[in-house]
């Protein structure tokens, strides 16, 4: 008990100003664990900290989904106003006080603190790789949602005030510090953990999106682009990803929406990278439905998030990632997988209605400030597990290999290379075309968004596509360059003296 006891309160430290006199390596020391067994509970701790991603409160699918064209919260009626916060991140209107912002920073530091404590107690080679891979994971996210990392250097005092990164040069130690320990990590095909190919994957990302964190006005402000991706770090990507795509590991799923089943950790043949969960310690992993179906769907939901039609029209009506039947969970309940749009049913073919007694016929017209209980395209993306609707066992993804073949096909493009090849392996293996003819840059963002669809990528992908500030459906306008980043939570500055609000907040 007293080690977590130790975890909780070293968190406190790395992120705030303190004046605390009292060494907290006596702590350790009194704990009496060895070192290694401090590590391995500071390891547990960064992983296990990767189910806030699961939380359709966390900044997966607030800062990184709401403020896309890809997903808005409608108000409806009195529900889902909530002071207008969902409302303000799809119309990019947030302020540095908004819930959802400082509650997504203090969700990924405290992942990155457990994996720098770690990187403090003389971890083993091995235990090493494994925490500077949650390092530079938890790094990413931060320079990319904020354009600065509160770091401590590993075995820095737990009462010094931590130390800010510009997000210039964050990319670059999280891509360094990984690079050098890549060896050490195991040669594993196993997704719950840290391995090579979870690295490979991470550093894929880290390469395709270096020029847009090297884009940074001198005060801090991001470059809307277009940006210059230098040629080494488009062969750095295709690099990581031949070893992940030439290991023969990882396969394309025969099924797309097997990937995101309740028995995913089984039958996933393509998932890298996830958050493991089981039907007895399993994260928030319901509420990938609950946030979308309607009360009255079987299982029923909270009635909220829909897809924007800028996302539904980029398919063909024959793409199967566009939504299907799905075994198990259709023909007991009658609920598809996808997108669900037009009248919905029950498992015997009967008309489904909403909880306003009207036929729950979903349409793609809705409005942020005054929907109807049906207005609005629904998406499954993560099949309920009917067997424990409350604790369901679905793996939340974060690297598979279809996003591995995109990459490097992007890389491929911005080499002037010809990037059909990976791009039509995909589409084969998906069931959607023998031949892909479409290679652009526009066209690979779209094959982007129809693979990788309310998987938490798309803010990345719009801003490194410029097309993150542009209008879409129920916003009009473009946004200024500013909101690119988000700003530093009010909390947060008043506890570090060296972090700086973003330009613009």
């Amino acid at each position: 008990m007293k080690k977590y006891i130790v975890y909780t309160i070293s968190t406190l430290f790395l992120f705030s100003c303190t004046d605390l006199e009292e060494d907290l390596d006596g702590l350790f020391e009194e704990s009496g664990l060895s070192s290694q067994a401090v590590v391995t509970g500071q390891l547990s701790a960064a992983y296990n900290q990767l189910q806030s991603f699961q939380n359709s409160d966390s900044f997966q699918f607030t800062l990184l989904q709401h403020s896309t064209d890809e997903m808005a919260g409608p108000t409806r009626g009195a529900g889902w106003d909530d002071g207008g916060q969902w409302r303000a991140l799809h119309l990019h209107e947030w302020n540095s006080s908004h819930s959802k912002i400082s509650g997504a920073w203090s969700q990924n530091l405290g992942g990155l603190f457990a994996a720098i404590d770690a990187l403090s107690n003389e971890p083993t080679a091995d235990q090493k790789a494994a925490a500077t891979f949650y390092s530079s994971f938890y790094m990413f996210y931060n320079l990319d949602i904020w354009g600065q990392v509160p770091y401590r250097e590993p075995g820095s005092s737990y009462g010094e005030i931590p130390i800010v990164l510009k997000r210039t040069e964050a990319i670059d130690l999280a891509i360094d510090q990984l690079e050098e320990v890549f060896s050490d990590l195991p040669n594993s095909s196993a997704n719950n953990t840290a391995t090579q190919y979870a690295a490979a994957a991470l550093l894929a990302k880290l390469y395709v999106n270096k020029a847009v964190y090297k884009a940074t006005d001198e005060d801090g402000t991001p470059q809307a682009g277009p940006f210059t991706f230098d040629s080494s770090d488009m062969q750095k990507v295709i690099d990581y990803c031949d070893i992940i795509i030439d290991s023969g590991s990882f396969t394309l799923q025969t099924n797309y929406f097997d990937s995101f089943a309740p028995n995913n950790t089984a039958i996933a043949t393509e998932n890298i990278f996830v958050s493991e969960n089981d039907n007895n310690t399993g994260g928030a992993m319901r509420r990938m439905y609950y946030m979308t179906l309607n009360e009255n769907h079987n299982p029923g939901g909270w009635n909220g998030f829909v897809a924007l039609t800028d996302l539904y029209d980029k398919f063909d009506s024959a793409d199967p990632r566009i939504g299907s039947d799905y075994s198990g969970l259709t023909d007991v309940t009658g609920l598809k997988v996808g997108f669900l749009i037009g009248q919905q049913f029950d498992q015997n073919g009967n008309m489904l209605i909403d909880n306003q007694n009207n036929p729950m016929n979903f349409t793609r017209d809705f409005s942020l400030a005054n929907s109807s209980s049906s207005q609005g395209i629904r998406a499954v993306k993560y099949s309920p597990d009917l067997s424990n609707i409350d604790r369901p066992a679905n793996d939340y993804v974060f690297f598979r290999l279809a996003d591995v073949y995109l990459m490097k096909a992007e890389a491929m493009a911005r080499m002037g290379n010809d990037p059909s090849g990976p791009l039509t392996t995909l589409r084969v293996a998906r069931g959607v075309d023998a031949v892909y003819t479409g290679t652009s840059l526009d066209d690979i963002l779209d094959e982007r968004s129809r693979e990788l669809y309310w998987e938490g990528w798309r803010r990345n992908d719009q801003i490194r596509f410029g097309t993150f500030l542009d209008p879409v459906q129920q916003k009009s306008s473009t946004s200024d360059r500013t909101k690119l980043i988000y700003p530093i939570p009010a909390t947060a500055l008043s506890t570090n003296p060296n972090l700086i609000q973003n330009p613009g907040y």
